[in-house]
């Protein structure tokens, strides 16, 4: 685990980013009046926090390597789930169109 550090003490300094921590906090977190996902909220608050880095004057360096973090694992397994569940149903509706179609021919 890291520590908390002034974001005074960057100045001049070169960061690294978790851009996958920030991809997903940012979908998680920008929400509308309604509870709705900010179209685009990835972005926004890509763009946001670059330039308020910039701002301060620290340079970030966006990493995309390794293992996802603890907070994506329930994301990746939903994501998993549904897609069995969808070849499951796409296998379902071959099987009954190739039935039918030997049904058709066979009448």
């Amino acid at each position: 685990a890291g520590q908390r550090v002034h974001l005074s003490s960057l100045e001049n300094k070169v960061i690294a980013v978790d851009a996958s921590i920030w991809l997903y906090h940012f979908l998680k977190a920008m929400r509308d009046e309604a509870g709705n996902m900010v179209k685009g909220a990835h972005l926004l608050g890509f763009f946001r926090r670059i330039c308020k880095l910039l701002y301060l004057k620290i340079r970030p360096v966006f990493v995309f390597d390794g293992p996802p973090p603890r907070l994506k694992l329930r994301t990746l397994r939903l994501r998993s789930e549904q897609r069995a569940a969808e070849e499951r149903q796409r296998r379902k509706a071959v099987e009954k169109l190739l039935r039918n179609q030997l049904q058709m021919h066979i009448l």
